[in-house]
């Protein structure tokens, strides 16, 4: 049988199974409660819920649909509300609310009456709008939202805006600023403060994207109780956030400067005397079209005040906690009516700021120098940005020294720059080198579309350092990229289009100078032209070199040159020499006639050719006073010519004889690895036997020095008068056809259809010449056979000893 201690135990547990299938029956009624409830239609109390939203906002209410709810709160979901708007601030609905959930309070609807603890906005549209008093009617909604004093916590509704949009309006303009994606909420206190939970991002009506940034508040507001604005204390946090896009929020468009921006700041005070303090952290600043770099990030303390009900912000920076030197940059930010046009401006005064300590940010900014450059000195001044005139300042730069790795450092002792909009303008300054002469720079530089100018002044500079300098800071300067050593004295302008990395466009030079003293190295010269003095004028386009002399050997050479890129034939060129000779030539020319290396020696395949003779496109002409073959002075010689890639073709070569005239036309072409010469020639006026001998026809040769003589091949057609052939033979006139060439060494001459007028008589016949250097003629007619020798050099040439052959194809 159960003992007593049995039965209560059983009779225990019995209980306890009781209550658990009561709780489990009461969660079931609940849960299935919770799950139909949005399905019941709650038609019946829709004039009850109307009136209870209507007294605690204020403001007339209507939906469409009204359901049950559980498990959110007891209470009610509404579908498709329109909250009104107090006729004070417009006639445009308050709120557009796809779901409104309403919780009431269970104390009073026992009582069978309804009133609201909660109101939950899903998804709505609100307009918060400031009226012409001044007032915004979210303020007031929120103190009609409060308890009354001593009231029971929590008996009051509390306000909540889950992913919301707030539009703002002034009046009955709506301004472009607008906060998407908002999440807020309102708990009144029993104190009469009320706290406020927000999140959102900041967004415009006339720019695509979801938001701009991403802020956070948690806020205390202690509502006044007379008709004060009250006092309203908190934190407020910008999440890390893109600073275009922030940018893009005041401005309305991207301002070109990129990077994260975040920050952390405590307010506190009324509303239109707000106290703020924080920290700002600033990571990857760079500009829109450069890559960022990353280490370089930024943490500002900054305070200041806002008036929330005027628009009106400002703070300024301040130095770290226990610094006790002044902050080398200050900066100082307003913003005025900045839910409508905002109007801001953001001021850095520099104090003796290092200039080393900025360099980085330039950079990233896109200041143009080389990556290792290294600057110093110092920064006075203020730079200001504001929405309404964009940038603007002046700054004076102390100290300067710019270095680069291997060169000594550039350094000027005083230096100044304004800045106005988009133009950075940097008034003219002295550099000090360590090189001698003189250097004075000044410039400009555009922001919008990046763009450097720079004038460059400089007074006799050495042109190696000049040189290197340029090449070395700037770009490479074509106009005097020839020259080396000497000095430099002119005026350089530099200019670069900084555009996009696949679409900028090279840097261009254009300026004027004169040189003294310098060594010319010219592309296809042998030799290098010394002790060289001009005057040069340039642009990208033209070049222009006049009165220039030079050393070439012993020889004294003077030249202009012009160079106009839309020209047919770009290049122009007058040549002056006292004398030369074609040796000399030859020999100077050397790189240009014959291809230089291993492969050119053995000929093998074709002649390379130089970029700089295949873009050749030069006509010129040329004049020498005394021109002389192997010492023998020919007389004065002038030319003109068109030389185009790997021909050089002459329009007329004249030589004026000490007696005698020769004229040619013709081409030497240099496509082969020994260049080939053809001419058509006539010589008048030729001394030769006693008479005057006058001759035209062709001649061909190849090859350089004594091959181009083993080479020559010539024909044409002879005449002269008053010859002297061999002892006692003169003629009257001898006319006839030649050829010329050289046969192992020895002149090989050969006259054909020889006609020679003796007194009355005609005779006919040729000639040949033997290895002996003598002219062996037969002649007949009239009954006549003449057969005599005559000498191939002039009978009045000096006398010698025979020449060898070796000797005579020399010459």
């Amino acid at each position: 049988m159960p003992t007593i201690q049995e039965k209560e135990q059983t009779q225990t547990k019995s209980q306890r199974r009781w209550w658990l299938r009561g709780a489990l029956l009461v969660i079931g009624a609940v849960v299935l409660a919770g799950c139909a409830a949005p399905f019941v239609n709650a038609a019946r109390f829709a004039g009850s819920i109307q009136h209870a939203l209507e007294s605690s906002l204020g403001r007339k209410v209507e939906f469409e649909k009204v359901h049950f709810t559980l498990f959110s709160g007891p209470g009610f979901s509404l579908e498709r509300v329109t909250i009104g708007e107090d006729p004070r601030y417009g006639l445009e609905p308050f709120a557009f609310v796809p779901v409104l959930q309403a919780r009431v309070r269970l104390d009073r609807l026992l009582f069978g009456e309804i009133r609201l603890s909660g109101l939950r906005l899903v998804d709505p549209s609100l307009n918060f709008v400031r009226g012409r008093d001044g007032t915004w009617n979210v303020v007031e909604l929120v103190t009609r939202l409060t308890a009354p004093r001593h009231a029971p916590l929590n008996l009051f509704p509390t306000f909540e805006v889950s992913d919301g949009r707030l539009d703002f309006k002034l009046g009955n303009r709506k301004t472009t600023l607008y906060i998407a994606d908002s999440d807020l909420t309102v708990y009144p206190a029993r104190s009469g403060k009320v706290y406020v939970e927000f999140s959102g991002s900041p967004a415009r009506t006339d720019r695509a994207g979801n938001g701009f940034g991403h802020f956070r508040a948690s806020l205390n507001w202690a509502l006044s109780q007379g008709s004060g604005p009250g006092k309203l204390a908190g934190d407020v946090t910008l999440d890390p956030s893109n600073l275009s896009e922030l940018a893009t929020l005041f401005q309305g468009h991207d301002l070109g400067v990129h990077g994260t921006v975040g920050s952390t700041a405590h307010i506190e005070g009324p509303l239109d005397r707000l106290t703020i303090g924080g920290e700002l952290r600033l990571e990857d600043v760079h500009r829109w079209d450069l890559l960022p770099s990353s280490g370089e990030n930024w943490r500002i303390r900054y305070q200041g005040d806002a008036d929330l009900r005027a628009q009106h912000l400002a703070f300024t920076t301040v130095p770290s906690p226990g610094s006790q030197a002044p902050a080398p940059v200050t900066v100082q930010v307003r913003a005025n009516n900045f839910l409508a046009r905002s109007d801001w401006s953001v001021f850095a005064q520099l104090n003796r700021a290092p200039l080393a300590d900025l360099l980085p940010l330039a950079k990233r900014m896109g200041l143009t120098i080389p990556q290792e450059a290294r600057l110093e000195g110092t920064l006075e001044g203020v730079i200001g940005f504001s929405s309404s005139s964009g940038l603007q300042g002046g700054v004076g730069i102390s100290n300067a020294a710019a270095s680069l790795p291997g060169i000594p450092p550039l350094r000027s002792a005083e230096a100044h720059a304004t800045i106005s909009g988009d133009h950075m303008h940097f008034d003219p300054a002295l550099i000090e080198t360590e090189f001698g002469g003189t250097l004075e720079a000044s410039g400009d530089y555009y922001l919008t579309n990046p763009n450097i100018d720079a004038l460059l002044t400089v007074t006799d500079f050495p042109v190696r350092e000049l040189r290197r300098t340029f090449n070395e800071w700037f770009e490479p300067a074509a106009a005097f990229s020839a020259l080396s050593e000497g000095e430099l004295s002119g005026r350089f302008e530099y200019s670069h289009a900084l555009a996009a990395p696949d679409s900028g466009s090279p840097a261009s030079w254009s300026g004027e100078f004169q040189f003294t003293n310098a060594t010319l190295l010219m592309p296809g010269l042998a030799v290098p032209l010394a002790h060289a003095q001009g005057s040069v004028l340039f642009d990208p386009a033209t070049f222009s070199l006049e009165r220039m002399s030079a050393k070439l050997g012993d020889e004294t050479i003077r030249a202009t040159y012009h160079y106009n890129a839309a020209a047919r034939h770009p290049e122009r060129i007058h040549l002056e020499l006292a004398q030369t000779s074609l040796e000399q030539v030859q020999a100077a020319m050397d790189p240009t006639l014959e291809p230089q290396g291993l492969l050119a020696r053995f000929r093998l395949g074709r002649r390379p050719v130089p970029s700089w003779l295949a873009a050749r496109n030069l006509e010129g002409d040329i004049l020498i006073d005394r021109f002389s073959i192997n010492e023998v002075n020919l007389g004065s010689l002038s030319s003109r010519f068109l030389w185009q890639g790997t021909n050089i073709r002459f329009a007329s070569l004249q030589v004026n004889l000490p007696e005698g005239l020769i004229r040619a036309q013709g081409n030497v072409n240099l496509s082969s690895y020994v260049p080939r010469l053809r001419l058509e020639t006539s010589v008048a006026g030729f001394p030769w036997g006693g008479g005057i001998l006058n001759a035209a026809g062709d001649l061909a040769t190849s090859g350089l020095g004594a091959e181009s003589i083993r080479n020559l091949r010539a024909s044409g057609t002879f005449d002269g008068r008053d010859l002297e052939l061999g002892t006692n033979n003169t003629f009257d006139r001898v006319s006839g056809a030649y050829e010329f060439s050289f046969a192992q060494g020895w002149p090989n001459l050969r006259l054909s259809n020889v006609e020679a007028v003796q007194e009355d008589s005609s005779l006919t016949g040729r000639a040949a010449s033997n290895a002996e250097g003598k002219l062996l003629i037969d002649l007949d007619g009239a009954g006549r056979q003449l057969h005599f020798e005559s000498p191939l050099l002039p009978q009045n040439a000096e006398p010698g000893p025979p020449a060898a052959p070796a000797a005579v194809a020399q010459k």
